[in-house]
């Protein structure tokens, strides 16, 4: 790090010391302007220093119970947006592991804090694949385990995932932890106690160590099997125990709504329609899969005349596959929308629906959440809600994905111009019309918006068991309670 970055890193400890809000601002402002000219790996912990200036300019505010659970905060927003910057950036794998790690810790916090779970594991899980006893990733992952496990509706999922919790919070506080920056006292204590508590609860219920989780068949020949595996490997089942371990007990897309309720004359619409995002889902899930098998002409490519183009795209049944798993991935989040407006009574019509405008309306150029949303103690909603926020939508300023624009914009491609898949990065020049992209850049595009679509149907599952808790205890009105059963069993 050279002298002048040094100097600003100090500046920021300082103002963040001291609580300075108007040098914290100013500092951003100074990120900011060294970034138009750094191009080196600089550029990451410039984006980690902005980051801690956010950070501290939310922490300010935070000693507020109302604020800790206020759904708008901007300042954290800005914190993970630099973060994953910092993390995107080309020159990011350069910086020393216990820095990279740091910086993945950090994040995997910020997007716990808003519900993120999911994706807080999955970033925690990246700092300890480059450092494994760091402290501060280790428990971190543990805590946000017990808290995913308190959310869950299947008692036997949440064991399973507090064992997990156990393992990292025991390695956390044992002697060979590695603490980046010396011990945390106060940290330590904070695992400890999630230690002693998730100890307690597995003592409670008996939880059987022996228990073999790896013991069913995941597939009845080569392909299936090959399939399931690719699943498990990427975290793709619609399951929770998908997000902690890659045994056989994970492959199973066993997930749906939790028993809730309706009025005696309500139609028992809701898992009919978590069916049919589920569905669209695992076919999605499956048509990516599909199309990494490009060795073997498809049947329906035979005698096909096409002529060559001269730059490099690949047509064929595996290409168009691949856009089609990306459109029907995408548009799963509108419809996750139009459940929301029906099971919160939002009322809005359903073409004013989509997964960013349904939280709340600009008023007087200010967004204000809607009354059921604004102040929610609902975590994994709170999660649906930051999720949406990786959508790039024309009207919304305000993203936490540096790619979000990116993505949307594949998306319109897809749907409405040309997007070209190449095998190779041909060089010729996108148009207003026509997008040129390698499949294998695309295909991780593709697993991206998968993966966000899978991460938005756990938190809608496990949101509305959140609500029905709620609802139960502060309303007292005659309803009918309906329990989700399997259409079949075949693979239970």
């Amino acid at each position: 790090m050279d002298s002048q970055l040094d100097d600003l890193g100090l500046e920021i400890d300082a103002a963040i010391e001291e609580g300075n809000v108007s040098a914290l601002n100013e500092l951003i402002d100074r990120c900011d302007k060294a970034l138009e000219s750094e191009d080196s790996q600089n550029r990451a912990i410039i984006f980690f220093f902005k980051a801690n200036c956010y950070s501290s300019l939310g922490s300010m505010q935070s000693s507020d119970p109302d604020y800790m659970w206020s759904w708008q905060q901007d300042d954290k927003v800005q914190e993970i947006l630099s973060l994953r910057r910092a993390v995107s950036d080309p020159e990011f794998s350069n910086l020393d592991p216990i820095f990279q790690c740091k910086i993945l810790t950090n994040l995997g916090n910020s997007l716990n804090q808003f519900g993120r779970f999911i994706a807080a594991i999955q970033v925690w899980d990246s700092a300890l694949s480059l450092v494994p006893n760091l402290a501060m990733a280790l428990g971190s992952k543990g805590a946000g385990l017990t808290h995913y496990a308190r959310n869950l509706y299947d008692y036997g999922h949440a064991g399973i995932l507090v064992a997990h919790a156990v393992d990292n919070l025991r390695d956390a506080i044992s002697k060979g932890a590695l603490w980046d920056s010396g011990l945390h006292t106060e940290a330590e204590d904070y695992f400890r106690v999630n230690f002693n508590s998730a100890e307690g609860y597995l003592e409670k219920i008996e939880y059987n160590f022996e228990f073999d989780l790896d013991q069913w068949p995941i597939g009845e020949n080569k392909r299936e099997v090959k399939y399931r595996t690719w699943c498990l490997e990427n975290g793709l089942f619609l399951s929770p125990l998908n997000d902690v371990c890659r045994k056989s007990v994970s492959a199973r897309d066993v997930l749906h709504l939790p028993s809730h309720k309706y009025n005696i004359n309500e139609e028992r619409r809701f898992p009919n329609y978590y069916n049919a995002l589920k569905q669209e889902y695992v076919t999605a899930r499956f048509m990516l899969f599909e199309s990494f098998d490009c060795e073997n002409e498809h049947i329906s490519d035979k005698d096909v005349l096409l002529l060559n183009g001269f730059d490099g795209v690949q047509f064929g049944y595996r290409s168009e596959q691949l856009k089609t798993a990306y459109r029907l991935a995408y548009s799963l989040f509108d419809k996750i929308a139009l459940f929301l407006n029906e099971y919160y009574e939002i009322g809005l019509k359903a073409s004013a629906v989509s997964f960013r405008r349904i939280w709340g309306q600009t008023k007087n150029k200010t967004f204000e959440l809607y009354p059921c949303f604004e102040g929610s103690k609902n975590w994994p909603l709170r999660g649906l809600y930051y999720l949406s926020k990786d959508l790039f939508d024309a009207d919304f300023v305000d993203v936490a994905l540096p790619e979000a624009k990116e993505l949307a914009g594949l998306r319109n491609r897809t749907e409405h111009r040309y997007l070209s898949l190449q095998e190779y990065a041909a060089p010729v020049e996108n148009t207003d019309i026509q997008l040129y992209i390698t499949i294998d850049d695309f295909q991780l595009k593709t697993l991206r918006i998968v993966s966000m679509a899978r991460e938005a149907l756990v938190y809608l599952s496990l949101a509305m068991h959140r609500e029905e808790e709620i609802r139960d205890r502060e309303h007292n009105k005659l309803s009918l309670p309906i329990q989700s059963m399997p259409i079949n069993s075949s693979y239970e």
